[in-house]
């Protein structure tokens, strides 16, 4: 799976997050994928370093800007950026292990 797939796909992630109640209410009227789509990812971020798991979480599941994550983890901005694309490596290779598997 490429990078551009996975932030796809986080974004997403990042949509279903923002009104989770919202979205689950609908969902059980009428199913979607992205509970399956945030589960698998959830199941492959619970075997992250620490690091890239609070990163994944400020930025995904809270839905913060890197800004705003990096304001609130007391990081510079860089920081978290680096951090984001370090992620994004750890989930296309645990991705790429997973369908190859």
């Amino acid at each position: 799976m490429t990078i551009e797939q996975i932030k796809e796909q986080l974004k997403t992630i990042r949509l279903y997050y923002a009104d989770k109640a919202g979205f689950d209410a609908a969902f059980s009227v009428l199913p979607h994928k992205v509970i399956t789509l945030a589960k698998e990812y959830a199941e492959i971020i619970s075997d992250a370093p620490l690091d890239l798991y609070l990163i994944y979480f400020y930025l995904y599941v809270k839905g913060l800007t890197q800004e705003a994550a990096a304001e609130e983890m007391n990081y510079s901005s860089e920081y978290v950026r680096q951090k984001n694309k370090s992620l994004l490596l750890f989930l296309q290779q645990k991705i790429n292990e997973k369908e190859v598997a």
